[in-house]
């Protein structure tokens, strides 16, 4: 939202979940893509990112539920997580599981959250729950996607980002992916688009590496 609003004010923008960038031409490209791939992806990366897209409907359908819920009810979801550690811990222990696993609808629930707990790390889930925990910031957090989904979802369907300098990593296990083209038409300064085989939504603690690396690249590129 700030490189929209205040672009005036920003040097760079780094960015590893490539949401803005969905739309028609996603959509659009989506549907070619599965038919004829050669005449929309540029290599074979960008496509085994995006397809199948069979198996990024099914984890949501069945791991993204607090997407919803937090959407719509935030507030009656949040009480249970200010007032439970037990309930802090479940939400938290399953939702950073499940975006650090792969999209693999052949696997179990089970399956998944423990490949994405191994992946996040049991201590980085804990050091989370602390904080959380310490400063009863998880019903707030959650109010976050129902501004999202009803006031900023709006906000943002023609955004267009002409000026500022972007950068997006790209990982294997991240909830959403947007091609370079697709990424070009709402971030027309795209300086960086890096792909990695390894790291998901929050890549910035499973993959900390790559996420640094990528960050210093573009600082002196921008420089």
């Amino acid at each position: 939202m700030m490189v929209m609003m205040y672009p005036e004010h920003i040097v760079g923008h780094h960015v590893t979940m490539n949401h803005m960038s969905s739309g028609w031409r996603f959509i659009l490209q989506t549907i070619v893509g599965t038919v004829f791939p050669s005449l929309v992806y540029t290599t074979d990366q960008e496509r085994k990112f995006v397809h199948p897209i069979l198996q990024m409907g099914t984890r949501m359908y069945r791991q993204f539920a607090y997407f919803h819920i937090q959407s719509c009810l935030p507030d009656s979801y949040g009480y249970g997580m200010v007032d439970s550690p037990t309930g802090l811990i479940g939400w938290i222990g399953s939702t950073y599981a499940a975006v650090s696993a792969a999209r693999d609808p052949s696997k179990s629930v089970t399956s998944v959250l423990k490949e994405g707990i191994s992946n996040f790390g049991i201590d980085n889930i804990c050091a989370n729950v602390s904080i959380f925990w310490a400063v009863k910031s998880a019903q707030a957090s959650m109010r976050i996607y129902h501004e999202f989904y009803w006031n900023d979802l709006n906000v943002m369907r023609n955004l267009k980002v002409p000026t500022v300098p972007v950068a997006v990593s790209n990982f294997p296990h991240e909830i959403i992916h947007v091609t370079k083209f697709v990424t070009k038409s709402t971030f027309h300064n795209l300086k960086q688009f890096t792909y990695h085989s390894r790291g998901g939504h929050f890549a910035h603690i499973d993959n900390t590496e790559a996420v640094v690396e990528d960050l210093l690249s573009f600082i002196n590129k921008i420089n």
